[in-house]
């Protein structure tokens, strides 16, 4: 019997199943095994239609699992044999691939003025709306939570917000767990930034903390997550923890849904034998993943892997399932329905190709299943998470292309850019290519991408500088719209009220910038208004979306920056000083500063450039990282 080729894995396991039990019983009359036939199929429809929301036959997947550990260890130790640069990474972690004193008065001693009273809180800034994150510092308008890490262990810090009285009303200390021998893991710490990787989440009831830990080998690092129960305050107690192998990449949440996503990426293979399963196999809480629960797309780079599981956080935060995606799957998209993995496959220089590729893999997420969905590959490099956006059943990409050059000059090694392009693509829901459009923008780099509804923005940076709007609305049509040149750079962009783009960015002099753009008119684009801060080099937002505020009710927002002064005048005046500044914004008054707090508070030493801004009730706070006191908090009025 054969099945149909758009048939799910479970729907053919569920088929074949179905077709032991009629072939033991063919003893049984014509008419009872037709009738029997029909029944079965019938279930078979509607176990698949319970299972994945969608009819039989309309969804497919062509992502198939491995059928071995064999298959696995085949792909690590294949590497040896490429040995190429971008394949083996040596030294660093994960933060190294992926990136790239308290006043109480405003500008003027001024408070900040919104014009009516506030009662509620503003939530955090996320990539996708209604897709909770975590970070180091979070309200959930009743409590803030920060993290301190002294003594080689995170503590958690629990304050009641009531603007200068803000008091701490619980503190728990994040333990250590230990391996299966008894032996306590240590918290690992970034080689390269000297820093420890820990966040936090609150979802009702329940808190949950990762952090980072190291194993007895350089390459065996993990990630916990505690969930707590802080229904009472008072006395907040573990429910759970689980251990995931692999450096913490993020943690989204959805309906109640949690989803850890880390990577394992450096798996040892220079130093790897078969029979050392858990040097390659992906593993959760010291158990191996089986093998209907690993992906290997083709085309994979690195010696990596990437982790996701997912646990429904309600009374004892059971895990619902988990999968791993064997390559180095740096960079995560998430929607209320999909989640997407994204990972550069750059050209062979052996074989003189012209260009890198990005490669996505889709997740179909169901009640907290992880469903392998789809596989894509395309032309050029997604420069940040934003360069991918879902919208409805389409999915549009953004990403550059680095043309390289080979030289003949024997004494030229390696290669050059010979160009750059933006291209454009539009995909349907199982991946099929709709359209793309190429030659957006030559010989230049992007800065940064937002989708709003079927408009693409596009910021550039290298010699004109400009904004493009892209028309997604026919997907099989892409254009251009328009394109103006503006001095400097926005590197994060954010859709406002009134037809309005909020841009962050730097000038031309490399002070911090904050602007507007007119995109009523996506055929005439326009600069609405812009403001230089002149003293401020630096700014949070560039480096981390979620560390921007929006208070989208009453048109503000806000960010923060560092002063480097004059590092050859020793006077304390005259040194280095953060600052977090807040501006209105409208069509009336275009841009104005309505606040600039100095910040101040070391980190080990140095000036610690990481803070968030956040809204509750009639206060401000600014926070920056490793808070453990209210004192290390700026709290303004916001009324």
């Amino acid at each position: 019997m054969e099945w149909p080729m758009k048939m799910t894995e479970t729907e053919r396991l569920i088929g074949m199943r179905m077709e032991q039990v009629m072939l033991r019983r063919r003893r049984w009359g014509k008419t009872v095994l037709a009738g029997a036939v029909v029944i079965w199929l019938v279930l078979v429809i509607l176990l698949c239609s319970v299972f994945f929301g969608k009819k039989s036959g309309e969804y497919t997947t062509d992502i198939p699992c491995v059928s071995s550990y064999h298959e696995i260890y085949r792909y690590f130790s294949g590497l040896l044999e490429k040995q190429d640069r971008y394949m083996l990474e040596e030294g660093g972690n994960l933060t190294a691939l992926m990136k790239s004193l308290s006043s109480t008065g405003g500008v003027n001693g001024s408070a900040v003025q919104v014009g009516r009273s506030v009662e509620t809180y503003t939530p955090m800034n996320q990539r996708e709306k209604g897709i909770g994150e975590a970070d180091y510092a979070v309200t959930d308008g009743r409590w803030i939570y920060t993290l301190s890490s002294k003594k080689k262990q995170h503590t958690v810090h629990i304050f009641r917000p009531d603007g200068k009285k803000t008091q701490e009303v619980q503190s728990i200390p994040v333990p250590l767990p230990e391996d299966r021998d008894g032996k306590r893991y240590k918290l690992y710490r970034s080689p390269i930034w000297e820093e420890y990787n820990a966040e936090l989440y609150v979802s009702g009831n329940i808190l949950t903390v990762v952090e980072e830990i190291q194993g007895n080998f350089e390459w065996d690092i993990k990630t916990v997550a505690y969930f707590y129960d802080i229904s009472d305050m008072e006395h907040p107690k573990e429910i759970r923890h689980t251990i995931q192998n692999g450096n913490y990449n993020t943690l989204r949440e959805y309906d109640g849904m949690l989803y850890l996503v880390t990577q394992q990426i450096k798996v040892p293979v220079t130093a790897m034998k078969e029979e050392n399963k858990d040097r390659y196999i992906p593993g959760l809480d010291g158990e191996l993943l089986g093998t209907q629960n690993i992906i290997l797309p083709p085309d994979s780079d690195g010696n990596a892997y990437t982790m996701v599981s997912s646990w429904k956080l309600s009374g004892d935060v059971q895990k619902r399932d988990v999968k791993a995606i064997i390559g180095r799957y740096l960079d995560v998209y998430m929607t209320e329905k999909n989640l997407y993995l994204s990972t550069t496959l750059y050209g062979d220089t052996d074989k003189n190709e012209k260009y890198d590729q990005t490669r996505i893999v889709k997740l179909q997420l169901y009640q907290g299943h992880l469903i392998g969905d789809k596989t894509e590959t395309m032309q050029g490099t997604i420069t940040s998470s934003f360069g991918i956006q879902e919208r409805e059943d389409k999915l549009y990409v953004i990403t550059q292309i680095l043309h390289y050059q080979y030289e003949d000059d024997p004494d030229m090694i390696g290669t050059v850019i010979g160009s750059t392009e933006v291209c454009a693509y539009a995909f349907d829901q199982n991946f099929r290519l709709l359209s793309k459009q190429k030659n957006i923008a030559k010989d230049e780099d992007i800065k940064a991408v937002r989708f709003l509804d079927d408009m693409g923005y596009v910021v550039t940076y290298q010699q004109q500088d400009p904004l493009f709007s892209i028309d997604f609305s026919d997907p099989k049509n892409l254009k251009v719209m328009d394109k103006i040149e503006m001095p400097g750079f926005s590197g994060y962009l954010h859709p406002v009220k009134d037809d309005l783009l909020l841009g962050i960015g730097e000038a031309e002099d490399g002070n911090a910038k904050i602007s507007l753009y007119d995109i009523t008119d996506n055929n005439k684009l326009s600069i609405y208004d812009e403001k230089e801060i002149d003293h401020i080099k630096y700014n949070n937002v560039l480096e981390d979306y979620r560390k921007i505020f929006i208070d989208e009710e009453n048109n503000i927002a806000g960010f923060g920056g560092t002063d480097y002064g004059d590092s050859d005048d020793e006077k304390e005046e005259n040194r280095e000083q953060n600052y977090y500044v807040l501006y209105h914004y409208d069509r009336d008054g275009k841009l104005q500063q309505i606040g600039e707090y100095p910040v101040k508070k070391e980190y080990r030493g140095f000036i610690n450039q990481k803070f968030i801004g956040m809204r509750i009730g009639a206060w401000f706070y600014v926070i920056p990282e490793e808070t453990s006191r209210q004192e290390d908090m700026e709290i303004v009025p916001y009324s």
